[in-house]
């Protein structure tokens, strides 16, 4: 009873670390990825061919399919990989998967991931309590924690079934239907979290003549369909397309696994004509190879229209992006004003966050009072991965749900304060569309100036990071109530005004390379023009605000 009791521990504590390490890996990837990965990342998956590549050598690097599908779900989680990317991975993965039947049967090689996890948790361990607060590598060596949990948790869980592993003796169960040993291949790996590991007891079994060459066949088809189950955990509370790209796998493998065990002595016989002097462990890597090829060629010319068909799944509920007034009735205008004025106040910070997220400096950072500017643009030097349209979508969205709103409260009757109220409020949101208006458009000229190599342009780059980081942080003080907060922002934007001559200097040097593109001097003046309608833009947004903040006072 003790020993069950153990064997239960060990095995929800290896689910945990599993789970936790699938969360925290996706969350360090997102802080991590700088334009390297983020480029490399794009280039691999860009097609499916490439997708499919780079699931095969990954897998028969790291030797486990399973560790492939759990790293595919966390970049799409973090946004860096499209859902069909996703799906030519795993494809991929399940060839890869192949490599570790070979090793066993060649040379009896079977891989110990339990030192790599040791590993993985110590130099990231160390390495992210060494390194500042904030830094790239921090978050890198970060999610080399993550890697190495997941690790962890796979072997925990592998290591508490260990005795049943162990004890397992095909030779008691003698099965008429190959779809028996098909079932439990399938329950093997779902429990230790392992086809390579189900696969290689199976080569042992067969060599050692405990089950027939067709049993293990079968066992190896359902193995094959039991590390969705890997995937399926990996996806628990995840986005919708990782929900959908784990239903993918699912689907692959499992329709794989039919036609396989329908035709399953066709491809023994087919095994045989290839490699009729083999012996049967040899014979079985073959046949798993053979039937994972052969699914991928069945499905593979569909990866886009099973993309699409899965987009109908998991969707997410409606999620209101205002924050105060879907709920509030139009019909009694004080209120309806008082909850305006706060959602104005919300539609301000995500303005603020979209500027800051622009130039790859976290909000929480550059609104902190006494960090020096020039140590948050070092510190901040790298893309960060985040889908900024999104984010830019996601304002639009607020900015049209705030216009909806005083739209139809105009149309109440109120005296002639409050519509003076309403008309700033509308200025005011107009102003805050503009300044996020002015960042969208720098999105693009901002990704080529940071892969621009030249001194030059990285002149420009900080020069037109600083411009921006500063107009937030004098809007923002101004914004919290400091008595000169009108004054400040007027200076700082004549500062940025001033700060347009200096800047022509750069884009004359820009001008001189003769190595960089010619239309990067017309990009640079484009962004000089657009930092100073953001600048101008936030001062108006203060002017308005100066009375609106009075209708909540």
């Amino acid at each position: 009873m003790m020993e069950q009791l153990k064997l239960f521990i060990e095995a929800f504590s290896g689910l945990g670390l599993f789970l936790f390490g699938m969360i925290y890996l996706e969350t360090q990837i997102k802080a991590s990825a700088g334009r390297a990965f983020k480029r490399w990342v794009r280039y691999m998956t860009d097609t499916h061919a490439k997708s499919l590549l780079a699931g095969l050598g990954a897998t028969a690097i790291l030797q486990s399919s399973s560790v492939v599908t759990l790293m595919a779900l966390s970049l799409i989680g973090a946004g860096l990989m499209n859902l069909e990317s996703a799906i030519s991975v795993i494809f991929g993965a399940n060839i890869g998967t192949t490599v570790t039947a070979w090793i066993v049967g060649l040379v009896g090689f079977k891989m110990d991931i339990r030192i790599l996890s040791y590993a993985f948790v110590g130099i990231g361990g160390l390495g992210s309590v060494l390194l500042e607060d904030g830094s790239r590598w921090r978050s890198t060596l970060n999610a080399m924690v993550g890697f190495g949990l997941i690790f962890m948790g796979l072997e925990g869980m592998k290591e508490s079934f260990s005795g049943f592993a162990e004890s397992f003796d095909l030779g008691e169960y003698r099965f008429e239907s190959l779809y028996w040993y098909a079932l439990i291949g399938f329950g093997v790996t779902a429990v230790i979290q392992s086809s390579s590991a189900s696969i290689a007891i199976i080569q042992s079994a067969l060599f050692a003549h405990i089950v027939g060459f067709e049993a293990a066949a079968a066992f190896v088809v359902g193995s094959n369909v039991g590390t969705t189950v890997t995937a399926m955990l990996g996806a628990i509370g995840g986005s919708p397309d990782k929900k959908r790209t784990a239903l993918a796998h699912f689907l692959f493998n499992v329709s794989t696994g039919i036609v396989a065990l329908a035709a399953l002595k066709p491809l023994i016989l087919l095994v045989d004509m290839v490699l009729p002097a083999a012996d049967a462990v040899i014979r079985i890597a073959l046949l798993h190879t053979i039937f994972n090829i052969l699914g991928v060629l069945l499905w593979y010319p569909f990866i886009g229209l099973l993309a699409k068909w899965l987009k109908r799944f998991f969707k997410r509920e409606k999620e209101h992006v205002t924050h105060y007034i879907h709920d509030v009735s139009t019909d009694l205008p004080d209120v309806a004003i008082d909850a305006l004025v706060k959602e104005i106040a919300h539609l301000v910070d995500e303005v603020q966050n979209f500027a800051l997220f622009a130039i790859n400096i976290p909000p929480e950072k550059a609104l902190k009072e006494g960090v020096p500017v020039d140590k948050l643009l070092d510190t901040f030097d790298e893309n960060m991965q985040l889908s900024y349209h999104r984010l830019y979508a996601h304002i639009r969205r607020i900015e049209g749900e705030v216009f909806r709103f005083i739209t139809e409260l105009s149309r109440q009757q109120m005296d002639e304060m409050l519509k003076q109220k309403l008309d700033k409020a509308a200025r005011t949101t107009t102003y805050l569309a503009t300044a996020a208006k002015a960042i969208k458009d720098m999105l693009h000229d901002l990704d080529r100036w940071y892969d621009g190599e030249s001194n030059e342009e990285q002149a420009f780059l900080r020069n037109l990071r600083y411009q921006i980081l500063k107009s937030v942080q004098a809007f923002h003080k101004a914004y919290d109530g400091d008595e000169k907060a009108y004054e400040e922002m007027e200076n700082f934007y004549k500062r940025i005004a001033e700060s347009y001559r200096n800047s022509l200097e750069l884009i004359a040097d820009i001008a001189k390379n003769r190595a960089i593109a010619s239309e990067m001097t017309t990009i640079a003046i484009n962004d000089l023009h657009l930092s100073k309608s953001f600048s101008k833009s936030l001062r108006n947004v203060l002017k308005e605000l100066q009375v609106l903040k009075g209708a909540v006072s």
